[in-house]
């Protein structure tokens, strides 16, 4: 067995291509902001709410680390700092534990660790979700830890570590407990070839019982809190349809092909798992295959490098490991199967991809906007979000609580104002839900929409806000910053309905030079 200090030192080597791919994607995405704004009011005392003076709706489908980031919103650290380092170390502790388990339970040597633990690092969805401000990385970190204290070494199940796992994981994320329920079926799955042993059927019991009862427990909270049994951003997406599935098939396939180097992983393990190791196989497979057929059941994710299918990459990892270790007799064929894995998925990170585009292009699943690589999703989020972040300041300068605005993307611009926001999704606003309607075509987890024109009876403030440069730019392209009204604005029958009240911005070094705010306020009668 490798001794502990060559075992440590693989996993700090291992650490060198995370860190580079975690500062090289180092961003915070709007959506992680609608969390942070509950997180912020919860801090100042006013409960788990997001807009002031209204009835809450849990607009999240975070609570644990809602309530985790609210502890630095009390102290006073700034809460994107807060949550990007946390996950960022949640990533860490995802790829030593990875690594160990792989090591120990595969005999693996050090040559075997380091190559485990550089695969693990040297994926983009690891390095791209160790920041983002969004609870993934915690989620699968804990997911992991379930299978490790329970089944790494089934024999012996670590039944207290197991059920904190659990129970985190249950509380962090919504469908974290369909990830423990897939550790608890692997588990039975070992149960049974494993000749039934009593205690491992015990420790399944327990961990699958405290998670449960912490599901009950957060479930009986959000009926007596919110008067709904589930989140409201359940509601929000749209009912069960063929496009869904087809989409979600098109998300998996989409992420396959920017990854190719899992799908070979997975391929080889199918005929060079080395013999005697089942108890790793087993669990590996049921995993990668539940967490497959969820991402494609709900539809795949508007996001970038698959952040539904991130539960399943610790375990690819375990079967490139056994893989690894099948081809050991034959060092020169195992050094070459892991530098094209390590080699094809750094490239990745950098969008250069051993897959031309012209079939990367085919399994469009984002349907609502033109096909973007994955690289270039993550930089368009990226930019939205400090597009939204600059607004949100403008208008926090020109704005007064109590005011209320129409938005669709809500996050960094309402986390930075105190506005009422009535939003175009009913993510936060759940009356317009009924006369939402599905769209043909839709992105995943956009798949509902209303017209603006529905909100127009909660008498908003606003119809809409816009940073525009002032002059305009004498070639008509407008800086990436800034927005303009649609062609034909002065035409719309809307346009009668209000004011456009342009308003300059400090020239302080926070705003580009130029940029003023267009507030379209609604024209109403004193």
């Amino acid at each position: 067995m490798l001794e502990r200090r060559r075992l440590l030192l693989a996993i700090v080597l291992a650490l060198l291509p995370y860190g580079l791919l975690a500062w090289r994607f180092d961003f915070v995405s709007d959506d992680a902001f609608i969390s942070f704004r509950y997180s912020r009011y919860l801090a100042e005392g006013h409960g788990l709410v997001f807009n002031l003076g209204r009835p809450p709706v849990e607009g999240y489908s975070n609570f644990l680390w809602v309530v985790y980031l609210a502890l630095f919103e009390r102290i006073g650290v700034d809460i994107t700092v807060a949550a990007r380092v946390t996950s960022a170390f949640a990533g860490a502790l995802l790829l030593a534990l990875v690594t160990t388990v792989a090591t120990r339970r595969l005999g693996l040597g050090f040559a075997g660790a380091l190559a485990t633990g550089l695969f693990v690092g040297a994926l983009p969805p690891m390095g791209l979700w160790a920041t983002s401000g969004l609870e993934t990385m915690p989620t699968t970190l804990f997911v992991f830890g379930t299978f490790a204290a329970l089944l790494a070494n089934p024999a012996r199940p670590r039944v207290g570590l197991a059920a904190v796992c659990a129970l985190a994981a249950t509380l962090l994320r919504a469908d974290g407990i369909g990830f423990v329920g897939l550790v608890l079926i692997a588990g039975l799955v070992l149960w049974q070839r494993e000749g039934r042993p009593r205690t491992l059927l015990r420790a399944l019991f327990i961990t699958g019982g405290v998670a449960a009862l912490g599901l009950a427990a957060l479930v009986a909270w959000r009926y007596g809190y919110y008067g709904e049994l589930v989140p409201n951003t359940a509601r929000v997406k749209a009912g069960f349809s063929e496009w869904r599935l087809v989409r979600g098939v098109y998300y998996v396939a989409s992420y396959a092909l920017t990854l190719p180097a899992l799908v070979l992983v997975v391929l080889l393990a199918l005929r060079r798992w080395p013999p005697g190791t089942a108890r790793v196989w087993l669990p590996a497979f049921v995993l990668i295959g539940g967490t497959l057929g969820y991402a494609i059941w709900v539809g795949g994710d508007f996001m970038p490098f698959g952040r539904f299918l991130l539960p399943a990459v610790p375990f690819v990892a375990l079967l490139f490991a056994g893989v690894w270790r099948g081809f050991e007799r034959l060092r020169p064929l195992a050094l070459t199967f892991a530098a094209l894995c390590i080699v094809a998925s750094l490239l990745a990170a950098f969008d250069v991809n051993v897959v031309p585009e012209s079939v990367r292009r085919r399994p469009h699943f984002r349907a609502d906007r033109a096909w973007q690589s994955e690289v270039e999703r993550w930089r368009d989020m990226e930019l939205n979000t400090a597009r939204w972040t600059l607004e949100g300041r403008a208008l926090a300068m020109h704005t007064r609580g109590g005011e209320s605005i129409i938005l669709g993307g809500m996050g960094a611009i309402a986390y930075h104002t105190e506005l009422v926001v009535f939003d175009t999704y009913g993510l936060v606003t759940p009356e317009v839900l009924e006369s939402a309607k599905p769209r043909a075509g839709a992105s995943p987890g956009h798949d509902l929409r209303v017209d603006e024109g529905e909100l127009f009876r909660f008498e908003p403030t606003y119809l809409g806000a816009f940073l525009t440069p002032v002059p305009p730019p004498a070639d008509g392209v407008m800086p990436w910053w800034a927005n303009a009204l649609p062609a034909g604005w002065e035409r719309h029958p809307w346009s009668a309905l209000v004011r456009a009240e342009v308003m300059p911005l400090p020239a302080n070094g926070e705003f580009p030079p130029g940029a003023h705010l267009t507030l379209l306020r609604f024209v109403r009668e004193e």
